[in-house]
């Protein structure tokens, strides 16, 4: 690979299940390989990961539930927190543990 540009880049993420929004810094590089076609590194921490829409944990609940907020949207927003939300639960109830369990139908799929 040839020499390339480098970014950094603050993703915000929010968890569908326990709400969690968070922050992850990348550094990006953008480079074209020797064949001309463009190649992007996404790292964190000095490790190559996938790109921020691409296989997202919560760090709170375990969660592969994510999604993504526009770059620069919390800095719009001063009402999201980062961090795990207060809880939402009923008194007497115990909040729910993990990503919850895939919905089943009990029919064939189609395919």
């Amino acid at each position: 690979m040839r020499e390339g540009i480098s970014t950094r880049e603050t993703w915000p993420f929010e968890c569908l299940h326990c709400l969690r929004v968070w922050e992850e810094e990348y550094v990006v590089l953008r480079t074209r390989d020797e064949h001309g076609d463009d190649v992007v590194v996404w790292t964190r921490d000095d490790a190559a990961v996938q790109p921020p829409w691409s296989g997202m944990t919560c760090p709170g609940c375990g969660c592969g539930i994510v999604t993504t907020f526009p770059i620069g949207y919390l800095a719009h927003h001063p009402e999201i927190t980062l961090g795990r939300p207060t809880p939402r639960t009923p008194p007497g109830e115990t909040p729910a543990r993990g990503c919850p369990a895939p919905v089943t139908t009990g029919l064939a799929e189609p395919w």
